[in-house]
Parts: C-alpha cells; structure tokens; sequence
C-alpha cells in the first residue's frame, strides 16, 4: 500500500480553476450542468479524488462512482482506499467498506476514525462483538470530540446545495412562495450537527434575485428583507432595533400578522422571547389559538411546533393531543417523541401506539429507546433492541440534546454487558 499524498496536493494546484469555476457556476447557473461541467474536466484519477470529495455533499452518487473509479484503477494507494471505504459505508455496503477499513488501518493504526467507523459497519452486519471491541479502541473518554466528527463525517447532511436549487428551479417557474425557504435556507445553513450561520455567496445571490423577481411592494419581500436585518440585529445584540424593525414591518409585535412560513416565524418569535420583546406566557394565552388555527390552515408543522413550545412552557407540559395530532397528522416525528416522553413509565413494550410510530418512523433512536426501556423495565430481554437502538444512534445521535456521542457511547457499554 503506497500513499501519493503529494501528487494530490499538486493536482490540487493544478485543477484550481475548475475548482474556483464550479464554485462560482453553483452559486448563479443550474446544479446539474455546473457539476457535469466539472466532472468532464477531471481527466485522471487525481481530478475524479478530488471531484469526488467535492460532490459528495452535492450528489453523493456521482462521487461515490468517482471513488470508485480513483480506486480501481488503483487499489494499492491508502488515500484512495480510505475515499471508497467512506463511500461505500455511506450508500450502506457495510460489508465492503469494513474490509476497506481493515486494509487502511494496516497502514494508519492511530487513526481512530477508523474504529468509530469499523464499530458502525460490523454492527451492521451483526458482527457484535468485533463492533464492541472497535468501539473500545476508539477510546470515547480521550477521543470524544474526534468519534462525533467522525459519525458526522458518514452521516452528515447532504441536500442543502440540492435544495437550494431545487428552491430556485420552482421560483423561476413562478412559485414565488419558494423565496421563503430559499433564503432562510441561505440564512440557517448547517456546517455541521453543531454550526448554523449565514451562506454568505448563496445569499448574497439569492436576495439579489428575490429583489428582481418580486415587486418592492410585495408583502413577502417585505417580511424577507426585515428577516434578515433582523438576523444581523441580533448578531450584535440591538434589541431596541430588532423591536423598531418589527413594529416598522407590522409583523408579529402589537399583534400584527405572523408569517405563514413556520421556520422563519418560529426564528422571529424565538428572538423576541430572548431579547424581551414577547413574554412566552403572555403570548400564548393572546395568541396561542391563532398560531394554533394557523397551523391547521396552512399544514405547517413548525408553526404547530411553536405553539407546542408555549403549550409546554405556559402549562408544564404538551397536552397529548396536540402531540398525536402533531405524528399523526402533520407528519413529525418531533411530536412522536414528545408523545412518547410521558408515557415511558406508563406503556408496555407492545404498546399499539409505540408501533404505530416506529412503523411510521423506523429510523427513530428515539422511539427504539422507549421500546427498549419499557421491555427492560418488563424483565424481558432486550440486546437485540439495544442494537436496533444504536444502529440509528450511530447514524443521528438523534437521543442527545445536544447531538454528541455520549449517549451512544452509554448503549453500547450497556451492549457490552447485555448477553
């Protein structure tokens, strides 16, 4: 096994410009044709490595065949190794990645990714006891911070480029509505589990747009523009402005309108509530009908999240049928997690209801951590829905507030001594 790290970096310099042109291309012109523009002009296995790397938070497809191609035409260079396995483990062919793995790790002993990432496949592939003991390698008290980075690395988010173009697709066929999302998207783009900020070149562009193809009297340009002064507003902490932008824009203070998109409402009122504009309390025994009657019209699930946060903060707890309405109905797990958080202590493991839920939501960590704690709690054996539980941990860390790997680190100890 060989590493032709330096040729890399040297196909890098040279393949700059395509680089800085499909950036650019991407943030003015189509997705589909910028990334085949980009494809043609990777004309060796170096180009197609680090074309591969760049598309695969574009079209994980194309770079996974791109990884593919670097590696077969050669099997011998750890870098290009490493890439495949990485795709492989992404598309799900736990199998082939984990051999991948094996082989690198010959080469890279210390490099504990490997571990996290072997931990995950043979858990998969119920190979349980090699996942355990790759788990321990991994060694979460010392590496904690690099095993989430890791995790993130297989299962992080991979549509937002697609979904801004997408987004922009149906603006130029006149669904003007798509502005909303659009740049709030553009506003809230998430680097990572844990950093949300500003796409500063998809916004800047996209607000450009909004500005040509909305009229300067049109309420939604309006409320979008007030948006996202607010959002700098509040980056250098000016309440009083924030208040005066609100008041000038005759949304949500003085009980003026709420915006019919649940996101960048559900933001606005989360601004309010921090900087002391709104009280939560106040406002839900005012308003809380109206948010509530408005989730109902438009089907919008994050205005029905809202009003389920004042719910809870004004009287302790969601009621249950706000819940149920919320999984049944409006198609969110957040309100079946919600629903469930009560019950644990209450409902067997067979419980119709749970499911229901997991039928509905069978990737939910969440929803196999009630399943497995009512069966525990019923003396009945429960390893085989721990592991259910931490396949779905390892592709989320949906079960941490914070989405960290402690949790996940607590069920497969838990695993370890369950037989």
């Amino acid at each position: 096994m060989v590493s032709n790290r330096e040729q890399i970096e040297k196909t890098k310099n040279d393949f700059h410009d395509e680089i800085s042109k499909f950036s650019t291309c991407i943030v003015e012109n189509d997705l589909n044709v910028c990334t085949e523009n980009l494809i043609k002009s990777a004309d060796n296995e170096y180009k197609k490595y680090l074309t591969g790397g760049i598309l695969y938070q574009i079209d994980p497809d194309k770079s996974l065949l791109l990884h593919e191609q670097v590696y077969l035409k050669n099997p011998l260079d750890q870098n290009f190794i490493l890439e495949y396995a990485i795709e492989l483990h992404r598309s799900g062919k736990y199998l082939e990645a984990s051999k991948l793995y094996e082989t690198y790790s010959l080469k890279e002993p210390k490099d504990i990714r490997i571990f996290v990432w072997l931990a995950d496949c043979y858990l998969n592939i119920d190979k349980i006891e090699l996942s355990i003991t790759n788990w321990q390698k991994a060694n979460h008290p010392q590496n904690h911070t690099a095993i989430d980075k890791a995790i993130y690395t297989i299962y992080g988010k991979t549509n937002q480029v697609k979904t801004r173009n997408d987004l922009k697709t149906e603006i130029e066929k006149g669904k003007f509505s798509s502005f909303y999302p659009l740049l709030f998207l553009d506003k809230n783009w998430e680097f990572d589990w844990w950093n949300k900020g500003s796409q500063e070149y998809f916004l800047n562009e996209d607000t450009k747009l909004a500005e040509t193809k909305l009229d300067k009297e049109n309420n939604e340009l309006k409320i979008i523009k007030a948006y996202l002064q607010i959002k700098k507003l509040e980056e250098s902490g000016k309440s009083e402005d924030i208040k005066k932008l609100l008041t000038d824009s005759n949304i949500i203070l003085n009980n003026k309108p709420l915006p019919e998109f649940g996101e960048l409402t559900s933001d606005l009122l989360r601004i309010c509530f921090v900087n002391g504009l709104l009280s939560e309390n106040e406002f839900y025994s005012k308003r809380g009908n109206e948010l509530l009657d408005l989730a109902k019209k438009t089907k919008d699930k994050d205005i029905l999240n809202i009003y389920a946060y004042l719910q809870a903060t004004a009287e302790g707890q969601v009621k249950p049928e706000i819940d149920k309405l919320g999984w049944t109905e409006f198609d969110d797990e957040r309100f079946a997690v919600s629903y469930f958080t009560i019950r644990t202590d209450i409902i067997k493991s067979d419980d119709t209801e749970l499911n229901e839920a997991l039928k509905k939501y069978p990737s939910s960590p969440y929803l196999w951590w009630v399943k497995a704690k009512c069966t525990k709690m019923e003396g009945k054996p429960v390893r085989e829905l721990l592991i259910e539980l931490i396949k779905r941990e390892f592709k989320t860390l949906g079960t941490d507030p914070s989405k960290y790997s402690y949790r996940l680190k607590s069920y497969m100890n838990t695993l370890e001594t369950e037989k």
